[in-house]
């Protein structure tokens, strides 16, 4: 009788093994719940995608230089404050800028790379049009300077340049404009803060020396 019901027993034990193997042939598709079991539970157990890196700003697209391209500033704190420039010739990644502003004419050479904005030549009194970019260089002042990033410094014939900020907002005649390049030329006994807009240029120079304040501020431009 005992070793009939062991084999009645171990009958069942075999019978109950077999189930799930008889379901897994009859089941083509996963159970909704199984889908959901296997997901994460929680955001802490998703992957975090990482950040995008973003392409280093080009230096270039703060200081347009094409032909025909115009600006012009509105002074105040002195009488030579407002000024005009043109882009005059361009050849390569020079660009010859004619400025005026009312007392005399200045023809003025900018070389533009994607990592730097330098004044490569100067000469004052040019009242003619006449194109000077064959000129041998007789100055290197870097204007701007990569990367674009706070801290960023170097040396100038005035002291030093330092960018002190990347999102500065200034209000010119023009209108109010965020987001600009803020560079800092620390003197001896003055300060002269440029702003810098990408796809501008410069929108305002301000000097300050003790109480004494000039500067000038855009008021109208064409980029060509």
């Amino acid at each position: 009788m005992k070793r009939s019901l062991m084999v009645v027993a171990m009958g069942l034990i075999f019978l109950l093994g077999l189930l799930p193997l008889g379901c897994s042939r009859d089941t083509k598709t996963v159970p909704d719940s199984k889908v959901q079991q296997d997901q994460p539970k929680s955001s802490e157990q998703v992957p975090k995608a990482s950040p995008e890196k973003k392409s280093p700003q080009k230096v270039s697209n703060y200081f347009p230089l094409t032909r025909g391209s115009t600006w012009e500033y509105q002074g105040e704190g002195n009488e030579f404050a407002s000024f005009t420039r043109e882009v005059l010739f361009v050849k390569g990644n020079r660009g010859q800028i004619r400025e005026s502003n009312g007392g005399t004419v200045s023809a003025t050479i900018f070389e533009v790379t994607d990592t730097a904005v330098t004044r490569v030549f100067n000469l004052p009194e040019t009242y003619e049009k006449v194109n000077l970019l064959d000129r041998a260089s007789n100055e290197n002042v870097v204007i701007l300077k990569s990367p674009l990033e706070v801290g960023n410094k170097w040396k100038d014939p005035n002291g030093e340049r330092r960018i002190v900020d990347l999102n500065a907002t200034v209000t010119t005649p023009s209108g109010k404009v965020e987001n600009c390049v803020k560079v800092k030329i620390a003197g001896q006994h003055s300060v002269v803060n440029e702003y810098f807009k990408e796809g501008v240029g410069m929108v305002m120079r301000e000097f300050i020396s003790g109480e004494a304040r000039v500067a000038s501020a855009l008021k109208r431009f064409e980029i060509k």
